[in-house]
């Protein structure tokens, strides 16, 4: 660069003013085309120095260091070109390097925060952590004695993230710094990223997906920018964190952290040998890089390479050997394996190394609260809150545990059960009956006992049983979720809309108990799900998933998965319904296994995965080569497929002129006689005819239809449509056959089994309205009918112990006519010999109603007895 000015020390005063304008106007040029010259000069720069920033962007390290080297060689001035290169530097992993060129930039630019913050980061992976101090001290000296100097968005940034870093509170360095960096420099991409990442940090994923969205408008073509969408709509659109996952990699090809991401992901879904050339790609960027070795680590330990996974860990710390990253990795993805106390032991070493590590504080608390730790982990919980009171998901946790105080807790042995206090009175006892039933079958059968006592939490709300099962609400989906020790369950109050069996879905989480345990957690989640459906319907054969129109259709059209891709169909499904068939096959899996190969041949596959061996090996060992084993299950699918409803014409009926005819009726009886095998077509024409009023001959149509094909559930089953009509017609013999053929096959038949116990108790059948009874509660125990029900069944049957239990549960619901209830209590108890319980009981019918004769003579009867 040459520079054009006037030796001011040869200037002398001149005797006219010509000659003195002449040489004023010679010294503005002078000083103009200076200006313009460093005008000039700084642009040029300026665009040199932008287009090695874009080799950085988009991953393009090797140009971008030969780039910087040669300018900086050159004398260019400015320290970017300093802090482009060492970036540059330590993305391929060379942090001596990245370190050396910091040290010589700040013998230039020593004013430089953003130098010393860059050299923090390098003198960590080279363990020069006095280095780091003295970075600290200088950064905070240079601010207090220059503010004005460090006003620009970039610096701004940097001093946000640097007072983060040292503890400050999150809001004010949002508003303080990055806030005002986006007002003063709206189109700069370094705020917006600053703001975006804090978002994220957070679990605040709505808001992130707010900052970095009109950012695209400006920088569409942004790496970071488009990453951080992928992370902001990771958990609540998949499909879309997709799309800006191929914008990101398009931009580049290179991003750890995106390449990282799809690690992550493809280890969530036991794809490991997909993951390793990912891993591999960028151990290759950069040898050293810690995440990615940590990745590498769980790679292993999962494959159960004992001797690499140690070695893998080492050399993740070989650079910076305190590096709380790398175990907080390590531990984060054992625990997605449901491996909780090999997390929590990572975590805990991870804050070893920096106490104030955030990640791993928010994690083991997750991981302490699901190990049934609850006092370790709630106090760690307040301790986050109280620090950190901006963040989301730890917010929720501690606000969830204020509700959790209010709930009651039931015990028996080997449980402990906690619910909402009227729901506990309810149908408490029933929950934890079942619980002990389901015990007792299942560690005789999958020969383990339980150590520990099972903690149970039932939520009436969703979002509650999101908070405390996933760390956030809005994780819609699930019925219940079992972490080995502890089990979370929504309970029937959060079902309303649509009721499930709740005693379905706790015999299911309580088997996930017994073969986590088993496996110590070491389970693929295809086998664990398949395991718990299996047991589903071997309790009861309409519980769990069966087959339907749906899934046949799924396994005809060959949407069956292998079994190295089961676990897959869970994490990355094309619809919802692909869960619920992922949940019917991975059931099916077992269900062949056991048929065909007995089950001892899974139980030792069970006690494989305890040891460490890989499921498709253990596969191999116990049952066949998995090639084979994935051939003949495909063929039994296939025939289960083919065998259900193989007797129906499945072909789109032609209905147009029946439906014209205007004897619609006899039309309707005609192309029944001649389409006997087409169910589509008797189904909708009976329901045609119900909506004409012509329901005798609906009902023969519809006699024909159930014949023909009586697998159908759910509300538009023609079970349901021809009992209603046989309940109109007062045919209750022919209504109670169609109701009961109907509740064998559906667990939800909420309305059928009602109706069932009701003419079960105008027949004066106890014992079948007990047991319909049953099973509605086990689907609505919130509604008082069939705990009446149950109660007048119980004292016709003398079972005084069930008939005051099932009174119990209905004064809990507060129905109308109290008095009577406590005084059939009373009774029940006097048949038990508990007169002074009794007498308390007729006391309080007494004082709902004080004329009660027959209470009254009850009570002088209760007296008498105890004289």
């Amino acid at each position: 660069m040459s520079w054009t000015c006037l030796d001011f020390e040869e200037y002398q005063p001149l005797e006219n003013d010509v000659e003195l304008a002449r040489r004023t106007h010679l010294f503005r040029l002078a000083l103009t085309l200076c200006v313009v010259s460093l005008f000039l000069a700084t642009a040029l720069q300026a665009a040199d120095i932008d287009e090695c920033r874009q080799l950085l962007l988009h991953g393009e390290y090797k140009k971008c260091l030969t780039a910087t080297s040669e300018a900086i060689e050159k004398g260019v001035y400015g320290e970017s070109w300093h802090l482009v290169k060492s970036e540059a530097e330590y993305q391929v992993g060379d942090y001596e390097a990245s370190q050396a060129t910091i040290l010589k930039a700040l013998e230039r630019y020593g004013w430089s925060v953003r130098l010393r913050w860059a050299g923090m980061r390098s003198c960590r992976y080279l363990n020069q952590e006095e280095q780091v101090e003295k970075y600290i001290g200088e950064i905070a000296q240079l601010v207090q004695s220059s503010p004005w100097r460090y006003t620009d968005a970039e610096n701004l940034v940097t001093l946000g993230r640097f007072i983060l870093e040292q503890g400050a509170d999150a809001k004010a360095a949002q508003d303080a710094f990055f806030t005002r960096a986006k007002r003063n420099n709206p189109l700069h991409r370094s705020p917006v990223l600053a703001l975006g990442q804090l978002a994220l940090e957070k679990r605040d994923f709505q808001l992130a997906a707010e900052i970095f969205t009109p950012a695209l408008e400006t920088h569409p073509d942004d790496p970071d920018i488009n990453f951080g969408l992928v992370l902001a709509f990771a958990e609540s659109d998949r499909k879309v964190a997709g799309e800006y996952l191929e914008k990101t990699l398009k931009g580049n090809p290179n991003h750890a952290a995106a390449l990282l991401y799809q690690i992550d992901k493809l280890i969530d879904g036991e794809q490991y040998d997909e993951a390793t050339p990912l891993l591999e790609r960028v151990l290759e960027i950069n040898p050293r890089h810690p995440e990615a070795l940590a990745y590498r680590t769980v790679l292993e330990m999962l494959l159960g390479h004992d001797e690499d996974w140690s070695k893998s860990r080492s050399l993740a710390l070989s650079t910076w050997k305190k590096n709380p990253l790398v175990d907080f990795t390590i531990g984060r993805k054992l625990s997605q394996k449901y491996r909780f106390q090999q997390g929590s032991t990572y975590q805990q070493q991870a804050l070893q190394f920096d106490p104030e590590y955030k990640p791993a504080r928010k994690q083991l608390i997750q991981d302490l609260l699901r190990l049934g730790r609850e006092e370790e982990g709630w106090a760690m919980a307040d301790k986050v809150a109280e620090q950190d009171p901006y963040d989301v998901g730890v917010y929720n946790l501690v606000t969830l545990r204020d509700e959790l105080e209010k709930f009651a807790t039931l015990e028996a042995e080997g449980f402990r059960v906690r619910m909402s206090a009227n729901e506990a009175d309810v149908y408490g006892q029933r929950v934890l009956d079942l619980l002990q039933d389901a015990s007792t079958e299942f560690t005789a059968k999958y020969k383990h006992d339980l150590p520990e006592t099972i903690l149970v939490e039932i939520f009436p709300r969703p979002a509650d049983f999101e908070v405390r099962t996933f760390g956030m609400p809005g994780v819609v989906g699930f019925l219940g979720v079992c972490f080995g020790d502890v089990i979370t369950a929504n309970s029937p109050a959060s079902q309303d809309a649509n009721p499930v069996n709740f005693e379905s879905v706790l015999w299911h989480e309580f088997v996930h108990v017994i073969t986590l345990n088993k496996t110590n957690n070491r389970m693929p989640r295809w086998l664990s799900e398949g395991i718990s459906v299996y047991e589903e319907r071997q309790r009861d054969s309409s519980w769990g998933e069966r087959m339907n129109l749906t899934y046949r259709k799924m396994i005809l059209d060959g949407e069956l998965s292998p079994i190295s891709d089961m676990s897959q169909m869970f994490l990355t499904p094309k619809s919802p319904m692909h869960v619920q068939f992922a949940y019917f096959q991975s059931s099916l899996i077992v269900e062949h296994i056991i048929d065909q190969y007995g089950f001892e041949a899974l139980l030792n596959i069970l006690e494989d995965l305890a040891v460490g061996i890989s499921i498709n090996e253990s596969i191999s060992r116990h049952v066949a080569p998995l090639e084979q084993v994935d051939e003949e299950f495909s063929k039994y699918a296939i025939k289960l497929a083919e065998d259900f409803g193989k007797d129906v014409d499945w072909s789109p009926p032609e209905l147009a002129e029946v439906l014209r005819s205007p004897d619609f009726k006899k039309s309707a009886l005609a192309w029944a006689e001649t389409h006997p095998t087409n169910y589509v077509g008797l189904k909708t024409l009976a329901e045609r005819l119900i909506k004409a009023k012509n329901e005798d001959t609906a009902a023969k149509i519809l006699e024909k239809a159930i014949s023909l094909f009586p697998h159908e559930t759910g509300s538009e089953s023609p079970h349901l449509l021809l009992a209603n009509i046989y309940r109109k017609q007062g045919e209750t013999e022919r209504e109670q056959q169609t109701l009961l053929a109907f509740s064998a096959i559906d667990d939800d038949a909420a309305n059928a089994y009602l109706r069932l116990f009701e003419i079960f108790l105008a027949q004066e059948d106890w014992d079948a309205a007990e047991r319909f009874a049953s099973k509605l509660i086990g689907v609505k125990p919130l509604i008082s009918q069939p705990h009446a029900a149950l109660a007048s069944a119980y004292e016709h049957l003398n079972r005084p112990q069930e008939a005051v239990a099932a009174i119990e549960s209905l004064l809990a619901l507060n129905p109308p006519d109290l008095a009577d209830l406590y005084y059939r209590k009373a009774i029940q108890q006097r048949l038990l010999k508990k007169n002074k319980a009794a007498r308390r009981s007729v006391l309080q019918a007494l004082e709902e109603a004080p004329r009660y004769r027959a209470a009254l003579s009850l009570l002088v009867e209760l007296n008498n007895d105890s004289s």
